[in-house]
C-alpha cells in the first residue's frame, strides 16, 4: 500500500531494506516466526480438544501469549506480519461447526472468491505499479468486512493439520512480500501491505487459497526476475569508449598509484 496509518509508521514503511538472499541470517527470522506460529496453533488445539479448557480461558491464554510475543520480538518481519495476532484470531474464530444450508454455502463461496480476487488484483497492481488509488484504511476495512462475513456464514471447523499448513503458509508469504518490497515500483516500496495481502490464506476456502498463493508467488518471482535483469543491464553499459577499455587499466589508476606512493613515503617504506 502507498499510505500508512500515521507519519511515524509511514516513515518505517517507506524505508525498504534490501536483503541479501545469499545470507542464512536473512531467513532465520522467517524460520523463527513460522515455528512460533506452529507452536501456538498446536497449543491452542491441545487446550481446546485435549485439555478441554473453557473457551474464555483459551481466549485469555492465547491473547496473553500474543501480547508477550509482540513485546519481546519486534523485528520488521514480526511487525509487518502482525506478530501472532491474526494466526490466533483465525484459530479462535473457525472452531464452531454447525449444520449449513445451501444458501450459507453459496454465500461463503462468493465471499471467498471476492476476497481472493480483490487481493490477487492488489498483488498484481502492487508489483506492476498500476492499481486503484485507495487508502490503507479503506482497504483494511473492506478486508475486515469480508473476513467477518466469512466467519459469520461459515459452517465447518478447521482441523489442526489444515490450520498448521495455513499458518506456516501465511507467514512464508508475508516474508516473501516483505523481502521483495525493495524490488517493487517506488510508490509501493513498503512492507505494510504484507498482512493485508496474505490474510485470506488463513480463512478462505482451499481452492481460492491456492489461487491466491499462486498469484502472490508468481507475481513476486516475476518481480525479482525483472528487477535483477534490469539491474544487470544498468550495471553493464557499453565500455568500448571507456578509458579502461582502451588502455587496459582504470582511468584513475595513475591517481591511485600516486596516492599509494605518497603514503609509502610518509611511513618511510620503500616505493
Amino acid at each position: 500500500m502507498h499510505t500508512c496509518m500515521d507519519s511515524r509508521r509511514h516513515e518505517r514503511c517507506s524505508d525498504a531494506v534490501l536483503h541479501d538472499f545469499a545470507l542464512v541470517t536473512t531467513y532465520l527470522p522467517i524460520l523463527g516466526l513460522t515455528l512460533r506460529a506452529a507452536l501456538l496453533v498446536s497449543c491452542m488445539y491441545w487446550c481446546m480438544y485435549t485439555a478441554r479448557f473453557q473457551f474464555p480461558g483459551i481466549i485469555v491464554l492465547s491473547a496473553s501469549v500474543v501480547y508477550l510475543d509482540s513485546m519481546v520480538l519486534r523485528s520488521q518481519l514480526d511487525e509487518a506480519a502482525g506478530h501472532l495476532c491474526l494466526c490466533a484470531l483465525a484459530v479462535l474464530t473457525q472452531q464452531h461447526a454447525r449444520e449449513c444450508s445451501d444458501l450459507s454455502t453459496v454465500a461463503v463461496l462468493i465471499i471467498d472468491l471476492v476476497w481472493s480476487t480483490l487481493i490477487s488484483a492488489e498483488v498484481i497492481g502492487s508489483v506492476s505499479g498500476v492499481r486503484v488509488r485507495m487508502s490503507l484504511v479503506l482497504k483494511t476495512a473492506l478486508a475486515c468486512l469480508l473476513a467477518s462475513a466469512h466467519v459469520l456464514f461459515s459452517c465447518s471447523a478447521v482441523g489442526v493439520f489444515e490450520m498448521l499448513v495455513r499458518a506456516v503458509l501465511f507467514y512464508v508469504l508475508c516474508s516473501l512480500v516483505i523481502l521483495c518490497a525493495p524490488f517493487a515500483p517506488p510508490p509501493d516500496r513498503t512492507s505494510c501491505s504484507a498482512l493485508h495481502l496474505c490474510a485470506p490464506v488463513l480463512f478462505v476456502h482451499l481452492y481460492p487459497t491456492l489461487a491466491s498463493v499462486l498469484v502472490i508467488v508468481g507475481a513476486h518471482i516475476r518481480l525479482i526476475y525483472t528487477s535483477v535483469h534490469r539491474r544487470k543491464q544498468e550495471a553493464s553499459p557499453d565500455t568500448r569508449d571507456a578509458p579502461e577499455a582502451r588502455t587496459g587499466r582504470p582511468a584513475d589508476y595513475s591517481e591511485l598509484s600516486a596516492k599509494l606512493q605518497a603514503a609509502k613515503r610518509a611511513h618511510g617504506m620503500p616505493c
